[in-house]
């Protein structure tokens, strides 16, 4: 598995900033992009992975990238389970040793930064931390319209997985 964080994550997570430019037309099956959203409540913040290929979103409290990464696993299960694609678990790679880091997309970046607006709104209309539901919001993203491959061409993260359950 592979986590391409943003610097402030890994600045906060205390990490070595490692670059690794290289870039492949096909994204990696178990490639993730990590970025810390602020919950708007003191201090505390959450860390957003967003799939690269499939777009997924998967939301864990916290803002260190090694208290989080042990609960991705169920959290990402449970996502797959609520949109009935649990089988395709073992394409996400979560078993495998995390391999830490910077980011290095322009557009994967920007699709988070579009994401965040969202999650932001969601947290903020929760009165306390406590009545925040991320199983919620992140059923909400998989079903967001994102830019794909073309101009003028948008599919949601559940449009893709529905094509690779169906072997499209």
């Amino acid at each position: 598995m592979v986590i391409r964080a943003t610097k402030k994550l890994l600045n906060i997570s205390r990490i070595e900033l490692i670059e690794n430019q290289n870039e492949t037309e096909i994204p990696f099956p178990g490639e993730w992009y990590a970025g810390l959203v602020p919950t708007g409540r003191r201090g505390k913040m959450l860390i957003h992975f967003l799939h690269n290929s499939t777009k997924l979103s998967v939301l864990c409290p916290g803002k260190s990238l090694n208290k989080a990464l042990p609960v991705f696993p169920e959290r990402l299960e449970q996502l797959l389970l609520r949109l009935g694609c649990s089988k395709l678990m073992f394409k996400f790679q979560v078993k495998s040793k995390p391999e830490i880091f910077t980011t290095n997309s322009r557009s994967m970046l920007a699709h988070m930064n579009q994401m965040k607006y969202n999650i932001e709104y969601h947290l903020a209309l929760a009165e306390k931390l406590e009545d925040i539901n991320y199983c919620d919001i992140e059923d909400i993203l998989s079903d967001m319209l994102l830019s794909s491959t073309g101009p003028g061409k948008y599919e949601k993260p559940t449009d893709i997985l529905e094509r690779i359950v169906n072997g499209r």
